[in-house]
């Protein structure tokens, strides 16, 4: 073989190589292409997850402020009428009217924190910063305490005063979802019980929301973080997924949850200062 055609051939093996680093390129790009139409789309469905959990998260709230109203608005029907009563007996002096408008006041006071509650829970912008886990549980017990008396179920704390760098408000909408959670699960039952909410640290912070509902009954109980996954008739099942998410991607913590004698147990573990 002469010069010419060795120089032809390496020629020939180049042109090869450089057409299939070519064609390796294209499907690179292709696979690429693909990678991020998929992520868009995952994306996509994410953002609608978000917005289902946003709409049940304020259904389940409204229901929770119409119990919180029940016996404020009961309570201030019963001061008009009273006021009625003692003026048609000519006994409203100044006295009795004064004190049957502080009575008001605190009732529409109390009526106006509900609401402010509320407003709280879909605010859409995050704000990190130093607060107590108590604050948070007290609020969350403002907000379902009524719902859960109605429904005979005990609500037990054992949560001391304990400082975190973290978002009160998204920690607040997750304690609500497991509250909310725990009741369901008593009222598929036609039972009532308890739900205890119970905090403590060590080197993290530590939350946990048990009831004695029975438990969840599954070979594998961590199946209910799975996106769509329920075990009510009625229901999208993102609740908890949506939970689990917002402490592991917004918390940097995480949430598990486990069998215990009669119930469940949802642990929510969080660092004590988001980096």
């Amino acid at each position: 073989m002469n010069e010419l055609e060795q120089c032809q051939k390496k020629i020939k093996v180049l042109q090869d190589a450089l057409k299939q680093n070519y064609n390796i390129q294209r499907e690179l790009e292709n696979t690429n292409k693909e990678l991020n139409r998929l992520r868009k789309q995952i994306q996509e469905q994410q953002a609608i997850m978000i917005e289902q959990q946003k709409l049940a998260s304020m259904g389940e709230m409204i229901g929770n402020i119409a119990h919180q109203w029940r016996q404020p608005l009961n309570a201030l029907g019963l001061v008009l009428q009273n006021i009625k009563k003692a003026y048609e007996r000519g006994r409203l002096d100044d006295v009795y009217l004064d004190k049957a408008i502080n009575k008001g006041k605190m009732l529409t006071n109390k009526m106006s924190s509900t609401i402010d509650d509320f407003r709280n829970l879909i605010k859409e912008k995050k704000l990190k910063e130093h607060f107590f886990i108590k604050e948070v549980v007290k609020e969350v017990v403002s907000m379902v305490e009524a719902s859960l008396r109605n429904h005979n179920i005990e609500l037990i704390l054992e949560c001391n005063d304990i400082e975190i760098n973290s978002y009160p408000n998204e920690l607040f909408q997750v304690l609500v979802n497991l509250v909310n959670n725990s009741k369901d699960a008593f009222v598929e039952q036609n039972k009532s019980g308890f739900i205890k909410i119970r905090c403590y640290e060590d080197d993290n912070i530590y939350i946990e929301v048990e009831d004695n509902a029975g438990g969840i009954k599954l070979d594998n109980a961590n199946k209910v973080f799975e996106p769509y996954f329920t075990t009510k008739d009625k229901g999208t099942g993102i609740g908890l997924y949506m939970s689990k998410m917002i402490i592991q991607k917004d918390m940097q913590g995480d949430l598990i949850v486990e069998n215990v004698e009669d119930g469940a147990k949802f642990t929510i573990k969080l660092p004590k200062e988001i980096k």
